[in-house]
Parts: structure tokens; C-alpha cells; sequence
């Protein structure tokens, strides 16, 4: 007698646990990636002081309304309007009333600094959020279909490799003086993510690409959106990280000296402040004006060494290579 062949029939629900059961196992490893990552970022000596002063700086930025509403009375604390009638001469240096003094006009030193914070904190946040969104388009774009579409990306990020966004935007913001911080950051971050950015991420992206991974997706039909935005973007995070902080830096300092140059009142900011200050360094009838200069030296040098040192530390953390040495 002749056996009857065994037939084996597909189980929908084992390839659905199957599946389930490798989406929880890669869920558990980003978790896992996530707080190893958290515990390196707090125990690198870099990341801590950068973290620390960036916290700082943040928190006197945004608690400068709040006491302007609630403490300080604006006729005499406004950072750009305030004058103390009760102080016999200005400038004059640091008391229990101003705690870094007036400047020559009268005005609080240390109310103005808290205010120019503002400044600094919105240029580099607003050029490396542009700077990271638009190289990310560019790179990923870039690297998954290729072509055509590579080469035609490609040629305008080689393009605007040639116009380095620093003196760009010096350029153009001590030509016009009517240029606001805002469109100042916008105008860095375009720069950068448009020139080597845009080629630093495409390259991290086809690394990406390559992976078994990425492959699989797309031989069981996941749309290209898909990939891009479920593969490759993930693996792209510590690159953003890194190259956000270093353009954050770049245009705080291109901010700063953009505006002691100028000499603008427009905006106030870190730079006019110094422009001001050492412009009347020497009025003050108690000698320099020492107090009133180094605040906002030293606050754009820190914070500027902060996002740096932060970019640094996170660099070390995710690249093993750095690591090792």
C-alpha cells in the first residue's frame, strides 16, 4: 500500500505571532539602546558640563518675563527702556539693587543679559532644527532612490558646498540692518543643511540602506515612505544629534559677532551689549566696566563651549570607535 503524501498547511496566526514576536524583540533592544545611551550621556564629563550650562542659560532666558511681571518694576529693570533715578551715577557697578550694575544709559546689566539669552538660544536652536530637517530630506531621499534623483540632489549640495554658511550669513547680516534673529538662524540652517550636511547624512543613509533589515522590507512590499520613515530615519538619531549641536554653536557665534559689528539697537542681544558696553567702557566714574563686559563675554563663550562639548560627548557615546581610544 502506498502512504498518503503529509501535507502541511500554512497557519496564519503562527506567522502573525512569529511577527509580533520580532517586533517586541527589536521594541525591547531600541529600549535597551535608549538607556544605555541616557546612562553614558550622564556619565561623560563633557555631557554633563554641556547639559548643565545649556540648563542653565535656558532657565535665565525664560524666568526673565516672570520677574519682569512679578518682581522687577519695568521702569527701571526694562533691558532696553529702564533707568534707575535713585542710582546718583551711570554707569555704576554691581549692588544689591543691580547685581552687575547700570550701563551708560542707565540700564540693568544683569536684566539685559538674561534678556539677550533669549537671542543666542533662539539663532542656534532655529539654524539647527532647519539645518538637521533639510539635510535630512535631502540625504535620505538621496541615498534611497538614487539616479537621477541622487544626482540631481547631490549637485545642489556641491553647489552650496561652496558658500560656507558662516560668511554667508556675516555677509549678508552686516550688509542689511534690518535683518531679524530670526531670519538670521533660518538663513544659517539653510545654508548648512543644504551644503555638507546634506552629503554627511546621505552617506550615514546608504550605510543604512545596505543593512538585511532595509532589504527585507522592501522585497515584502513596504512603500518607500515606509522604509525611509520606519528603517532608516531610526538609525539616523545619533548623526541629527551630533551635527544639530555643532550648527547650534556655529550660529550663536556668527550671531554674536554679526551684532557687535553692527552695532544695531534692533535686536538686543550678547554682541550689542559688548559693542555698547566697550563703546562706554571707560565713562563710568568708578573706573572700567569690567562688570559689565564680562557677563555677556563669558555667557556666549559658555554656552557656544557647551552645545560644542555636548556634541563632543554624544559623538564619543555613539561611535565604538571613539570609544576604544
Amino acid at each position: 500500500m502506498t502512504e498518503e503524501p503529509q501535507y502541511e498547511y500554512y497557519d496564519s496566526r503562527k506567522d502573525a505571532a512569529a511577527r509580533q514576536a520580532r517586533r517586541d524583540a527589536l521594541k525591547k533592544q531600541r529600549q535597551a539602546f535608549r538607556r544605555g545611551t541616557l546612562r553614558s550621556v550622564f556619565r561623560h564629563p563633557l555631557a554633563i558640563f554641556g547639559l548643565a550650562v545649556i540648563l542653565i542659560m535656558t532657565f535665565l532666558a525664560l524666568i526673565h518675563p516672570i520677574l519682569m511681571d512679578t518682581v522687577w518694576r519695568p521702569s527701571v529693570y526694562d533691558p532696553q527702556t529702564g533707568f534707575d533715578l535713585d542710582q546718583p551715577f551711570h554707569p555704576s557697578f554691581p549692588s544689591s539693587r543691580h547685581f552687575l550694575g547700570t550701563d551708560a544709559l542707565g540700564r540693568d546689566v544683569f536684566s539685559q543679559l538674561l534678556y539677550a539669552a533669549r537671542t543666542s538660544l533662539g539663532v542656534g536652536l532655529i539654524a539647527g532644527f532647519t539645518a538637521v530637517i533639510i539635510a535630512l530630506i535631502i540625504g535620505v531621499v538621496a541615498a534611497y532612490y538614487g539616479g537621477w534623483v541622487d544626482n540631481t540632489l547631490m549637485s545642489i549640495a556641491d553647489t552650496f558646498l561652496l558658500m560656507p554658511p558662516s560668511i554667508i550669513t556675516l555677509i549678508v547680516g552686516l550688509v542689511f540692518e534690518k535683518v531679524t534673529w530670526v531670519m538670521m538662524g533660518l538663513m544659517f540652517g539653510v545654508l548648512a543643511g543644504l551644503g555638507s550636511l546634506a552629503i554627511t547624512f546621505k552617506h550615514q543613509a546608504l550605510s543604512i540602506r545596505v543593512k538585511p533589515y532595509v532589504e527585507s522590507a522592501r522585497i515584502s512590499g513596504a512603500s518607500g515612505r515606509h522604509i525611509m520613515l520606519k528603517h532608516i530615519l531610526p538609525g539616523m538619531l545619533s548623526v541629527m544629534m551630533v551635527s544639530m549641536m555643532f550648527v547650534v554653536s556655529q550660529a550663536m557665534m556668527i550671531e554674536a559677532l554679526i551684532s557687535f559689528y553692527q552695532g544695531s539697537e534692533v535686536r538686543l542681544s550678547w554682541g550689542t551689549m559688548i559693542y555698547f558696553i566697550q563703546s562706554t567702557f571707560y565713562l563710568s566714574p568708578y573706573g572700567p566696566q569690567w562688570n559689565a563686559i564680562l557677563p555677556p563675554a563669558l555667557a556666549i563663550t559658555l554656552l557656544c563651549a557647551a552645545f560644542y562639548m555636548l556634541g563632543r560627548a554624544l559623538d564619543e557615546i555613539f561611535n565604538p570607535r571613539l570609544r576604544q581610544r
